[in-house]
């Protein structure tokens, strides 16, 4: 059932904003609750007219008001009223702009738009009991991602609550609204964590022998044979490319807060590396002369749809399984270990930590016990 409120005016207001989809249309009006009796704003979101947007307060009214029968306590010092969470989420974000790259930015408004907002975007902190984070996170845990109508994954819905978290620890700490969610029991993994999947030498042997075009050619070869991500990929410029190294000092995202279409930044690990590639690649780099400003696309990057959709159509054509080109960076690694290189090595050429490397790829040394334990004798 519906919680009722009392309303003594049927004025509203109209607010228009822009998003990614064009602009949209928000209605504002005010209730009184109707054990506080105290005067509040409510406000229905993300209409895409105004006739929708006045027929939704309407409806609202209609369903959950009455009419007040007693005057509404009205708090004189409305400065004073505590922020709503999209408020104070607005905040946060705006003291993560010298901290966090654009990327992890966007990739943390997304969270909140999607994850946080349709929850809680208009209560207050006070309204954030461990109750309602329960449910709040019985509700994520229920819901399915639109693009394949499936379930989010356990780690990602993980990340999702660790951010939120954060987000609730600053709360706690600027302005001392109590943080439960640490109390919130984290639900236990409902499934095991998939296989991670690989190439062996061999079978990208098989699919590069069936890429014709010269740019894809080199662009697989390097992913596969120095392990980089694809971001630092595709944002080489022809000086990063040595006779027998290459420069990894910056990559490319198309994660931007200002609506460009990409952005060229520091690597993930904000290091300055020139790594020496092996003479497969030394030979496909005297094959493929590259192109200018990217190595790889000329003026423009070659984009990430392109990207996948070329990938996975020689991977038919070579009657391979189909992996992420991600898993190609995998696949170096797992090379790198079954040769007898060490996480400091493995670290060093794909550009991460050895505490990243330790924690991803560990599992890959367990084949290796037995045969250290037999060399022992």
């Amino acid at each position: 059932m519906a919680e009722k409120y009392y309303i003594s005016s049927n004025k509203y207001s109209l607010q228009e904003r822009s998003t990614k989809r064009g602009k949209v249309y928000d209605v504002i009006f005010r209730i009184i609750d109707p054990i506080s009796l105290e005067a509040k704003q409510k406000k229905l979101s993300g209409f895409t007219t105004k006739a929708k947007a006045k027929e939704a307060y309407v409806t609202f009214v209609s369903e959950n008001c009455e009419p007040a029968k007693v005057k509404p306590i009205r708090n004189k010092d409305t400065s004073k009223r505590d922020p709503t969470i999209d408020e104070l989420l607005q905040e946060y974000i705006s003291t993560l702009l010298n901290q966090n790259k654009a990327s992890s930015i966007y990739a943390k408004k997304h969270v909140y738009r999607m994850f946080v907002s349709p929850f809680f975007g208009d209560k207050f902190p006070k309204d954030l009991t461990k109750e309602s984070l329960y449910k709040w996170q019985d509700a994520i845990w229920q819901m399915k991602n639109k693009r394949n109508d499936s379930f989010y994954g356990y780690k990602y819905l993980c990340t999702v609550r660790a951010l939120f978290g954060t987000f609730l620890s600053w709360c706690e700490s600027r302005y001392g609204y109590k943080n439960y969610l640490p109390q919130v029991v984290k639900p236990k993994k409902r499934a095991q964590k998939t296989k991670m999947q690989i190439w062996t030498r061999a079978q990208f042997e098989q699919f590069i022998s069936v890429v014709d075009d010269p740019m894809y050619h080199a662009f697989f070869t390097l992913l596969f044979y120095t392990g980089r991500r694809k971001g630092e990929i595709f944002a080489l410029s022809p000086s990063d490319v040595k006779a027998k190294s290459i420069v990894f000092d910056k990559s490319l995202t198309r994660k931007t807060l200002d609506g460009s279409t990409y952005q060229i930044t520091s690597t993930k690990a904000d290091k300055t590396q020139e790594i020496p590639v092996c003479a497969t690649v030394r030979k496909e780099l005297e094959n493929y002369k590259g192109a200018s400003p990217f190595y790889f696309g000329g003026e423009r990057p070659v984009s990430d749809n392109t990207l996948t959709r070329t990938f996975k159509r020689y991977c038919q054509i070579a009657g391979l399984p189909s992996i992420r080109i991600h898993d190609l960076r995998h696949s170096f690694v797992s090379m790198l270990i079954h040769m007898g290189a060490n996480f400091m090595v493995v670290a060093d050429l794909i550009g991460d930590t050895v505490e990243q490397v330790t924690k991803t790829y560990g599992h890959m040394y367990e084949a290796d016990k037995q045969k250290i334990i037999d060399e022992i004798g």
